[in-house]
């Protein structure tokens, strides 16, 4: 893929995440914040894609990225420290660590989870079920079949 690509799709990507995030109330980016709500909204056929990506990034913003910790990387270390007073008043490097790493496991299921769904989102942020799929990969394997008899060899 060329590099002009590559930037238009991922500002696609961040375009949609800020129009879902509009339509988001601001009560449930506080409970996103609060709770892993993204771990249950994954796992569930009828979830949005797009406000589970919301989620998933409001349950992260500020804190330090697990996988980062794990490998003992000194960025999410640096972040650490960079915290503000205040939010060290309320949670301690220590305990801020701690909670992110509770969570490693599911960073990673939900980093694939979002790649594999990537693409299967239907126009209203669904995502397809494993009927819809196999649906549409039938008629595109009857579409390709119509074509070959078409095209002499």
């Amino acid at each position: 893929m060329k590099k002009p690509t590559i930037i238009l799709l991922l500002l696609l990507f961040f375009l949609q995440l800020s129009i879902a995030q509009s339509q988001i109330g601001k009560e449930k980016l506080k409970e996103f914040r609060k709770s892993p709500k993204w771990k249950e909204m994954m796992n569930d056929p009828n979830a949005n894609f797009n406000e589970t990506n919301v989620a998933f990034k409001e349950f992260w913003k500020g804190k330090p990225n697990p996988l980062e910790l794990m490998e003992g990387e000194e960025e999410a270390l640096e972040e650490l420290e960079e915290r503000s007073f205040i939010s060290r008043l309320f949670k301690s490097n220590k305990t801020l660590k701690k909670e992110s790493l509770q969570h490693a496991e599911d960073f990673k299921k939900f980093n694939f989870w979002r790649i594999k769904s990537e693409g299967f989102i239907k126009s209203d942020g669904s995502v397809m079920t494993r009927d819809e799929i196999q649906e549409m990969v039938r008629q595109e394997l009857q579409s390709r079949q119509k074509n070959e008899k078409i095209i002499p060899q």
